[in-house]
Parts: structure tokens; sequence; C-alpha cells
């Protein structure tokens, strides 16, 4: 997913090799084009046996001091399902730089929660036609990324050949000097976590978050588990509800590779007192009640001007 939270202690590393024989899929650094105030990151550098389907999470911190973040692209070899920047507020002391964890599942030595995302990324791939997963900002306008940043490499893969590989994507991140963002632009979180979804049963939760100042929307997606059935947000000024984003079927896939909606520049304007309401449908076939953070019900956009993440926590309606 998108969003993830790890506990205080600190993660299981991965071991280097599970099995032989293995077939080296990195992607090289000689297939990914660099620009000025480009920085080239690594992620994880795994081995996933036949079969795997797995979320590995590699921790580090960004040391290029006080930059705009302008875009990050990202590349993953054949089976990849998504490779993102996120951020965290784990210290360094609990994950060293270079920890990788196995972050597929929900147990063990960490716990899904909210975090503060930084961008969506623009995913491409090595083999096959390239697939554009961020909407990109104009030019002018960034992300404040700051110095000893803490941050989180998440890549996922399916193996569905027959022999293991070893993987290991890039991300570019096109940076720019703090003195040359017009725009700043930052993440609004939208989300509600005191839900409970009785097994065998369908079902519907409603919130609302209403802004304080205006704001410019660049881009919107939604966020569900694999229980999700569908997902909307409506805007109200006052008692008009006006649709604006919607995913009528919803399929597991987006949890990692979400609809994104985005609005030409000055396009989706939120005036200050516009109220959000977030929809989120599901039926959980379970035999257990389904709770946050293994369900959840997120909006994240980008809007601007802003400085630093937007969060609500959202009243059920």
């Amino acid at each position: 997913m998108l969003l993830l939270l790890f506990a205080a202690c600190a993660p299981p590393l991965l071991p280097d090799v599970l099995g032989d024989p293995v077939v080296d899929a990195r992607v090289d650094v000689a297939d990914v084009p660099l620009a000025t105030g480009d920085v080239l990151l690594e992620g994880p550098d795994h081995v996933l046996e036949p079969g795997d389907d797995r979320m590995t999470c590699l921790f580090g911190t960004w040391t290029g001091g006080d930059v705009g973040l302008h875009a990050v692209r990202t590349w993953q070899s054949a089976g990849g399902h998504h490779f993102q920047l996120l951020g965290t507020t784990v210290p360094e002391l609990d994950a060293p730089d270079g920890t990788v964890v196995d972050c597929t599942g929900e147990g063990g030595s960490f716990s899904m929660g909210d975090l503060t995302p930084l961008i969506i990324a623009e995913q491409a791939t090595v083999d096959g036609v390239p697939s554009a997963l961020g909407a990109g900002l104009p030019a002018g306008m960034a992300v404040e990324l700051e110095a000893d940043q803490r941050y989180v490499l998440q890549s996922h893969y399916i193996n569905y050949g027959e022999d293991a590989i070893r993987v290991r994507d890039l991300a570019v991140l096109s940076t720019v000097t703090t003195d040359a963002v017009v725009t700043w632009a930052a993440p609004l979180v939208l989300s509600r976590q005191d839900f409970s979804l009785p097994p065998g049963e369908a079902s519907t939760t409603s919130f609302e978050c209403a802004l304080d100042q205006e704001w410019t929307l660049h881009s919107l997606f939604g966020h569900m588990h694999e229980w999700g059935s569908a997902f909307a947000v409506e805007r109200y000024e006052g008692d008009v509800p006006t649709p604006f984003y919607a995913v009528d079927e919803w399929d597991p896939a987006y949890r990692d590779q979400p609809v994104v909606s985005a609005w030409e520049d000055g396009a989706m304007v939120l005036p200050a007192g516009t109220r959000l309401r977030t929809t989120c449908d599901w039926f959980n076939d379970t035999e257990a009640a389904l709770v946050f953070p293994h369900e959840m019900c997120v909006a994240i956009g980008l809007v601007y001007p802003q400085k630093g993440t937007v969060i609500c926590n959202g009243d059920a309606r």
C-alpha cells in the first residue's frame, strides 16, 4: 500500500539469497535517464522465489538538504507491481539506513497506519510499455523535501516465473532549489479509522472534512484494500454535493496502483469552508470483523499553495 507505519522494534533483515537458480532481473542504471538536479535512489536488492507475492521496504534518510521535489520516476523489471517513495517518522535508531524488511503483511514487527506521503511516483517498466502512475507537477511547482527526512522505498513484485529472480528497482528524484519554487504543494490526507466491518456483510462508511483555508487541488486518489467495492469523494459548498472523484467498481489492484484524477492548473479550487465527504463501500467475505489497518478508507490529494502535509481524520456521517 501507499501508507505504512512501522513499530518501534527493529524489523528483521531479509536474507540475501533464498534459492537457486537465481535470474538477475535488477534494473540497470544505464536504462534510467538522468537530468540536471536528478538524484538516483536504489530500492531493496532481494531475491523472490517462484510464486512469491511480496512487498519489500528499505529505510533511508534524505541527505540532500532542503529542496523542492518536483517529480519521482520509478523503474521496475517485469513482474513489478509498484515502487513508491514514502515518508516515515520511524527514527534511525529503530531502523537504520539500509534496513530492509518484508512489509507484505500486517503482522510481525510492523503495523499499518498513516504516514506522511511525499508525492505520487510516475512508474515506468524496463520490459514492456511504460505506464504513468503519477500526474506530474507543473513547471515551478514542487513539494518540500526537508533535510534529514526519513523515507521508505517500497517495492512490490509477483514472480510468475519458474526460477527465483533477483530484483532491485531504481527511483529518480527530480529536485530544484528552494528559491526556484514558485508554488509549493503538499499532500492532503482524508482518513477515517474508527470503523468495523461485520463478517459476511456489505458495509458503507462516510466521513467529512471541512477545509479551513482555500486550496487548489492538483490530483487525488482513493485507497482501500481488497475488500473494497466502491469509493467516492464529493465536495459540498453549502448543502449542494458535487461528485468529483469516483471508482464505481473497486479492483483489489487499486490498493497499490490507484486510480488518480488530476486537474489542470487552477481548475479545481476548493474555497475555505468547503466540506469534502469521502464514502467507502466494502464487502467483508471473511469470518471476522475487519478494522483499521487491515482495511482502510483514505483519500490522498495534492493541494497548493501549501507547505506541509494536511491531515484530516474525519467525522462519520
